[in-house]
């Protein structure tokens, strides 16, 4: 038996942070070392931190990594170590992953496959390195095949894995028993079962171990990373690390046997004549690393991982899909809201205006939550002192039910909360919207309530200048897709973290918080319909659409691109109690509010992404601003069912 042992750490990076970047990797190489690691694993553009964006192009930032990675191989003594970093080549800048062995830099994997789809727009920053080998820094460079002492070793970068020519199978067919991958993954909910399943099916495909790691935390603003990884045989999973953790780096390891997939490929007829045609093709390079075969890993611990039966199926997980949708979905949304707050560095407290409404107390949920894991959770105890909450009502449109529920959840999750009333302001935003128009009779209802919003907006904004506070945005996605929000109001702040999640999803966490949790107060929230008080009895499903029915068209046609016709077809199979006619018409308002509300969606705050449906125009979602789809509309007005029966 070859018995090596594999590492794979998930570690949370800022951009252009290299020394607190490559104390993070240094504090994962060293819990490897202690741990008798052969192989270390690290993330996608680890060194320089991730997103990059057009940052990469200023000068430095090549140099300044290429400089990191030599200090942290310093501290690579006796184990091997994948990290990665940018790299400048004739002018051209390229995503590497650089393998350092026993604190030699022996080359460079450089990512073949640059995504250009959803939030990723790789291709106008990288360049894709197509075939061969050059030289950077002294060093190889391409597509690289590593015979380390231990074994022979390769790399891949994020989405070549996901690509359907993966670079992986040649470097394999050249000899890799070993592929490592460094991704950066975003975060959306059961995601990691799908990467699960990609990489079990990588290591069976090109017969070899396959071994993943991703990055942690917040990137640079918007993105959430769930880090976790995965070191797979091709008989399956071996070790799976810890996702959604709120320390700086986590680390699993797992040992493997390297014979098993020599007898593997032999065995394999069909791994055998691939082989064999890939010598006649474009072969990567193998780099030969001198050195002196380490000591197996331990057997005890190989034994340890195989399955209590050779042949009964393993037993099922009895964990409720759901719930843990829901567990994964809240806790990405407090490690994105306390990484964004101190990476930025600047604030001091959470600010979060309460209505008490849905969205409003899941904010502060997840404030409270990010407050007690700031500074690693040292502070713990004293989480209070870095939430602030406010409720600012106006006259007879806030009532005493709400009052009463931002209060009683404010109270029962012990922070500091206070009533501001804005009847004086709103009274004289009123007198001067009037003289503006001539008049009060001449004020708009759709301006009378606005103007409370930016009242309390405006309100708000200053509290944050006071009290050097990150004030929370408290929109969702629901709204932001028909631009149910104030402009200047309710969508003014400093972060807006649950502005990817739907309403309907926003009622179901809250319903399994408040049970899991046993927080009662937070009843009284839902038993309120959702309302933005801006009117006499107003309620927000009668202003728009069921939020149920809404949040269907949502999904059909800005994540399927279905067309009107066929969103209404789907609704009315889905809601087959409901009124054909009356779905239509919601249909067509929301394909009218959709499509004229994106000017309001450019002019979001920053958002955290958490799910696959994303209309962030600055990441995955490039709409027109101005668009006609007056046939589209034409089309569903006419609209019958009968073709599909």
């Amino acid at each position: 038996m070859r018995l090596v042992q594999i590492g794979v750490s998930a570690v949370s990076v800022k951009v252009g942070a290299f020394g607190e970047n490559r104390r993070r990797l240094t504090g994962a190489v060293e819990e490897a070392q202690q741990r008798g690691v052969h192989l270390l694993v690290t993330p996608e553009l680890a060194i320089s931190g991730y997103s990059l964006e057009d940052r990469i192009w200023w000068p430095d930032i090549a140099q300044r990594s290429w400089d990191s990675l030599c200090e942290l191989a310093e501290a690579c003594a006796g184990i091997t170590v994948t990290v990665g970093l940018p790299v400048r080549h004739q002018s051209l800048m390229y995503n590497a992953v650089a393998l350092i062995h026993d604190r030699r830099i022996c080359g460079l994997v450089l990512k073949k496959r640059l995504p250009t789809y959803s939030i990723f727009y790789e291709g106008r920053n990288w360049t894709p390195w197509t075939n061969g080998v050059t030289e950077i820094n002294s060093v190889p460079a391409g597509d690289l095949v590593f015979r380390l002492p231990y074994g022979v070793v390769s790399a891949e970068i994020c989405e070549d894995l996901w690509a359907a020519d993966s670079p992986g199978y040649a470097r394999a067919l050249a000899g890799a028993e070993i592929i490592c991958n460094s991704s950066a993954s975003p975060f959306s909910p059961r995601k990691n079962e799908h990467r699960r399943r990609i990489v079990k099916v990588a290591a069976q495909h090109l017969a070899c171990v396959y071994a993943y790691a991703n990055l942690l935390g917040c990137d640079s603003s918007r993105l959430v990373f769930a880090g976790g990884g995965f070191i797979a045989t091709p008989d399956g999973v071996v070790t799976e690390g810890t996702t959604l953790e709120k320390s700086a780096w986590t680390l699993a390891t797992g040992v493997v046997d390297l014979d098993d997939i020599a007898r593997a490929r032999a065995e394999n007829s069909t791994w055998r004549e691939g082989a064999v045609q890939h010598q006649n093709g474009d072969v990567p390079r193998i780099v030969e690393v001198p050195g002196d075969a380490p000591a197996p890993a331990s057997l005890e611990t190989y034994v340890a991982q195989m399955p209590r039966s050779f042949f009964d199926a393993p037993p099922r997980s009895t964990r409720d899909q759901s719930v843990a949708y829901l567990d994964e979905l809240f806790d990405a949304l407090v490690l994105g809201l306390r990484d964004y707050f101190e990476k930025v560095g600047i604030f001091e407290r959470f600010l979060v205006a309460l209505s008490g409404g849905r969205d409003s107390a899941l904010c502060l949920l997840m404030a409270v939550e990010a407050a007690k894991w700031l500074n690693g959770g040292k502070d713990r105890e004293r989480y209070a002192e870095r939430v602030s909450a406010v409720y600012l009502p106006n006259k007879a449109y806030s009532s005493s039910a709400t009052e009463d529920a931002a209060r009683s959840v404010a109270e029962e999750l012990g922070v500091p909360f206070q009533v501001v009333s804005i009847a004086e302001e709103a009274g004289v935003a009123l007198e001067k919207a009037a003289e503006l128009a001539g008049g009060e009779a001449n004020v708009t209802p759709l301006a009378r309530q606005n103007l409370q919003a930016r009242v309390r907006g405006n309100m708000m904004l200053n509290w944050a200048n006071n009290a050097g506070g990150l004030l929370l945005v408290t929109s969702n996605l629901s709204e932001a897709a028909v631009g149910y929000t104030t402009t200047g109001g309710d969508n003014q702040g400093g972060y807006s973290p649950i502005s990817n999640v739907p309403k309907t999803v926003i009622s179901r966490l809250l319903e399994h918080i408040a049970q899991r949790d046993g927080i009662a107060s937070l009843r009284k929230v839902l038993d309120i319909p959702p309302s933005a008080e801006l009117a006499p009895g107003q309620h927000d499903e009668d202003d728009l659409m069921p939020y149920v029915i809404l949040d269907d068209l949502l999904f059909l046609f800005a994540k399927r691109r279905m067309s009107l016709p066929d969103c209404w077809r789907v609704l009315c199979h889905r809601h087959p109690d409901g009124d054909r006619e009356q779905l239509r018409a919601w249909t067509t308002r929301f394909g009218k509010l959709f499509v004229a509300n994106q000017w309001k969606r450019d002019q979001h705050p920053v958002t955290m992404k958490v799910m696959d449906l994303d209309l962030d125009p600055k990441t995955g979602f490039r709409f027109p601003v101005t668009q006609c789809i007056d046939d589209e509309l034409a089309d569903l007005a006419a609209a019958t069912l009968e073709q599909f029966k």
